[in-house]
């Protein structure tokens, strides 16, 4: 089986015409698949989009978030909860083409365990997050984990024994297009034009795509403790400067203790910040299980759920 999992925060006008389209690509699969929208605490009516295409076809199921937690919350969510020897992210937007997963799926066949889509063009898409991406994946990832990311977003089909995997991670918030690149499997990038937006208008701005960008980096790549050493290495040459200028009678006395005092506080302040960064990931790992945050399903995964219950209280 296929498993296509979709997060979705005020899609509801693109949904018909996502569902369409995917409807139609997947008459060309093989393999029997399932589709699984993850509502992400949408106010538009999403959630009754959703009901709706779970209603006209079996093969639909839906999950609805208490809140918007964010995309990659909600694919996580999908990811527990996919039941497909294969999945597959993509957006609601249409801009991840449904018409390649026959590709994917077919890289997937020929033994890869994950097919990973690279941009290869950003039709429409602002020129500072172009720039932006570049930074972020060909620059700060480099220096965190000596290698470049490929410019990729969620869109890629994985391996169910790389689904097991990612899920085992306890990273809060998960990056998964970050996480995925440490894995030891067999994978296959292939490249692709991102599409225009059809409907709507992007979710992403500038704030949350930072957000992003740091949570990738200070969760899973070693850039912070770099730049806090890079920083310690710059204050301790700048306090020996200042005191050979000191002992050769170039500086007062009172301005060396100065600038060395403020050189000791600047090193101490960001071995303290970054301490308390990392201990407050640590705590956030044993936040409360992803399942939490839903607050109702549609289609089979809700007949699964009260099946399950009525099991319980059998037991009971």
């Amino acid at each position: 089986m296929l498993s296509v999992v979709i997060p979705c925060y005020n899609e509801a006008q693109t949904l018909p015409a996502t569902w369409s389209r995917l409807a139609q690509a997947s008459l060309t699969w093989q393999e029997p698949s399932e589709f699984i929208f993850v509502d992400d605490g949408s106010t538009d009516g999403t959630w009754e989009r959703i009901r709706c295409l779970s209603e006209e076809d079996l093969r639909v199921s839906g999950v609805r978030l208490s809140a918007n937690h964010g995309q990659q919350w909600a694919i996580g969510i999908g990811l527990a909860h996919a039941r497909g020897q294969a999945v597959i992210v993509m957006d609601a937007d249409l801009q991840d083409p449904p018409e390649l997963v026959n590709e994917l799926v077919e890289h997937w066949r020929r033994g890869a365990d994950m097919v990973i889509a690279v941009r290869r063009a950003r039709a429409g898409e602002p020129r500072w997050k172009r720039w932006a991406a570049q930074l972020v994946y060909r620059g700060l990832w480099r220096l965190g984990i000596g290698r470049m990311l490929p410019d990729a977003g969620d869109f890629a089909l994985l391996d169910r024994k790389v689904v097991r995997w990612l899920l085992t991670w306890r990273t809060v918030p998960p990056f998964w297009r970050g996480m995925r690149e440490f894995g030891f499997f067999r994978r296959v990038y292939v490249e692709y034009d991102r599409q225009t937006r059809r409907m709507g208008q992007s979710h992403y701005s500038l704030w949350r795509l930072c957000r992003l960008a740091w949570d990738g980096l200070f969760g899973l790549t070693h850039l912070p403790v770099r730049l806090v050493g890079w920083l310690g290495q710059v204050c301790v040459l700048v306090i020996v400067a200042v005191a050979l200028a000191a002992l050769l009678g170039k500086l007062e006395p009172f301005f060396a203790l100065l600038a060395a005092l403020g050189m000791s506080t600047v090193m101490l302040t960001s071995q303290l910040a970054l301490t308390c960064q990392y201990t407050l990931r640590i705590v956030r790992h044993l936040e409360m299980p992803r399942n939490a945050c839903v607050a109702d399903y549609a289609g089979l995964l809700r007949v699964s759920r009260n099946s399950r219950r009525r099991r319980k209280r059998k037991a009971l």
